[in-house]
């Protein structure tokens, strides 16, 4: 096929099924970023991404496989013409083994033995890779990757920084240390990296701040009891809603006389029924406790990742930035300066 026999009579040959290759080709050709596309299309850019990030292995579902059809077809004869060009031209020639060695087949088992090795379901697997993406696979994705479709590139990646921190980390060159992500309210924050993957799969759960909502209310009872019940342990450290320091962040923040301090009690409330619904000898891996210091971070360490938020004069919690840091295995970086800010305040604080 040459470069322009994808093109009959003026009139684009239809692609017979697209992937993530044609996707990404598509975009290049129609000189758009991932934003502009993903408007284009009408999707999310983070599922633009996730398209292009799985290569050949990723088939869009049909309404969208038909929405790249529509695209391609109303694209100008130029755009049409450079993406045949560049489909062609960007065709694999590589085998798909080496020596004898099926490279699909290895990195299918790799994603299998990753998540037998943390035992986990798929579910959490797949909220565990989502921490360490740029976008958010699915139980089912993980499903196919062990057993039919090649994983992308970045999952396989992501596999060797799930199970060494250290060896994505790129320790003693990495000016930002162990900072990998910035947002600039808790909002996005919460909108790139939800509750249910923040927390799925977790083995620890240790968090200090005010009224702690992003646990609280973004989490389901039902979740918190299956992860307890799945071995992690979990401790939770509320600002004493019978305390100073609330009335004075309530002060600060503008609130009127006992808002702030009954949502904190509202939610420790919530919590310690979740606590109580738990099987016996499993209640004990769930503690929470109150403190009545200035409120200076919201912490949540969860296993080797740490969400951090400062708490600013005349700006809400919700409003303010937020820093998510990995811990590595060696000395130094944010990691340990937050968690021994939980270890102070945890030892400071009154048992519930």
């Amino acid at each position: 096929m040459t470069d322009l026999d994808m093109i009959e009579g003026g009139t684009m040959t239809p692609v017979q099924r697209w992937t993530g290759r044609e996707t990404k080709t598509l975009r290049y050709a129609l000189r758009m970023s991932i934003r502009d596309f993903a408007v284009h299309l009408g999707v999310a850019q983070r599922t633009v991404s996730k398209w292009e990030a799985g290569g050949e292995s990723v088939n869009p579902r049909p309404e969208m496989q038909a929405a790249l059809d529509t695209a391609l077809a109303q694209a100008a004869d130029e755009a049409q013409r450079r993406f045949a060009s560049a489909l062609h031209q960007a065709k694999p020639t590589a085998p798909d083994s080496v020596g004898g060695l099926d490279l699909g087949a290895a990195a299918r088992q790799q994603v299998a033995r990753t998540r037998q090795a943390l035992g986990l379901s798929v579910g959490d697997f797949a909220a565990v890779l989502a921490r360490t993406l740029t976008w958010r696979p699915t139980g089912d994705d993980v499903t196919n990757w062990e057993t039919s479709t090649v994983p992308p590139g970045d999952v396989v990646l992501a596999l060797s920084a799930i199970l060494d921190p250290s060896a994505a980390a790129g320790e003693g060159t990495d000016r930002f240390g162990d900072l990998v992500a910035v947002h600039p309210n808790r909002s996005e924050f919460s909108t790139d990296l939800p509750p249910d993957q923040l927390l799925g799969g977790a083995r620890t759960v240790r968090a200090v701040g005010l009224s702690l909502n992003l646990l609280a209310q973004g989490y389901p009872d039902r979740r918190w009891h299956d992860l307890v019940e799945a071995g992690a342990h979990v401790r939770l450290l509320f600002l004493d809603p019978a305390g100073q320091a609330v009335q004075a962040r309530e002060v600060e923040e503008g609130f009127p006389a006992g808002q702030l301090s009954g949502l904190t009690k509202l939610n420790i409330e919530t919590l310690m029924r979740v606590r109580d619904r738990l099987p016996d000898g499993l209640q004990e891996r769930m503690e929470m406790a109150v403190y009545d210091d200035t409120l200076r971070f919201n912490v949540v360490l969860v296993d080797d990742l740490c969400v951090a938020q400062p708490y600013l004069a005349e700006s809400r919690g919700v409003d303010s930035p937020t820093f998510v840091v990995r811990r590595r295995q060696a000395r130094g970086g944010l990691y340990p300066v937050f968690e021994q800010y939980f270890e102070t305040e945890w030892r400071r604080g009154q048992q519930l």
